[in-house]
């Protein structure tokens, strides 16, 4: 977890529903293992580890734990948007981050933090390189891989990413990646889950699983009440509760707070 330095002034009026939450996923090409250590697949253009199981690859953009976005995006969103959370973040294989708020908007940031856009597929707000593609007219090697190996299980949507590579859904949620031309390269893990066991880098290192977000007026009026009285100057960004029933609440200095499922207080991350 990043340590967060500074702790912005909030609104003097608490408010609970202004929030905002996000996610991330980046794709890196696994053709061959020799191709793994040429391909930069992070933010800080590092080498990608050859750990993944043989027939995975990493997908295009990476979920990114809301409390570790950078505290300008924080601070934009809780100011701008102050009626809404962050559902879930991503890291783009080109840096950016995606933001997706509890509205269905999508945001999208720079590296570090600077806002660029609304990500809504239109000119008029900019082109952000991932791109939908129209199923009908995916490469004929995506179409007859996906026939030959995927028979009984249809396309949902495709994408082409900003690498260049291509993103396809099937409608029981596996993403198959496939290169510029059409090779198949794998099937797309979270940088961040490598293993593909649905666990981030993040659970594993706090304890905290990855649990539901909720809308922040959904949690107990304890934990609002210990959120007002402790952190008057906070908004809440991101709010979920755990598999366990415990809650994590974000705030927008990046502040990680958690509550048991009765919402007495259990501890802070910063």
């Amino acid at each position: 977890m990043k340590q967060k330095n500074g702790t912005p002034q909030m609104k003097s009026e608490f408010k609970p529903a202004n929030n905002l939450k996000m996610k991330t996923i980046k794709i890196i090409s696994l053709a061959v293992l020799s191709v793994f250590a040429m391909v930069s697949c992070s933010k800080d253009n590092e080498d990608t580890p050859n750990d993944l199981p043989e027939g995975f690859a990493l997908k295009a953009d990476a979920k990114v734990k809301v409390g570790d976005l950078p505290m300008a995006i924080l601070d934009f969103v809780s100011r701008e948007f102050p009626e809404r959370t962050i559902d879930e973040a991503e890291e783009e294989d080109n840096g950016n981050f995606e933001v997706e708020l509890n509205d269905g908007n999508e945001l999208i940031f720079d590296a570090r933090g600077n806002f660029l856009g609304i990500d809504d597929d239109s000119e008029e707000n900019g082109d952000f390189d991932d791109s939908d593609v129209n199923i009908e007219t995916l490469l004929p090697a995506i179409l007859e891989y996906i026939e030959m190996n995927y028979p009984e299980i249809d396309i949902e949507e495709a994408s082409i990413e900003n690498n260049d590579q291509y993103e396809v859904t099937l409608n029981d949620d596996i993403v198959l990646i496939f290169d510029a031309n059409g090779g198949f390269l794998g099937i797309g893990v979270d940088e961040n889950d490598q293993d593909g066991d649905g666990d981030y880098e993040w659970e594993e290192e706090d304890g905290h699983d990855d649990g539901e977000t909720i809308d922040p007026a959904q949690l107990p009026d304890m934990v609002l009440a210990y959120l007002e009285e402790t952190y008057p100057d906070l908004t809440i960004v991101h709010a979920e509760v755990e598999d366990e029933g415990e809650y994590e609440v974000t705030m927008n200095n990046g502040l990680e707070v958690y509550f048991d499922a009765e919402g007495n207080f259990l501890s802070v991350d910063d």
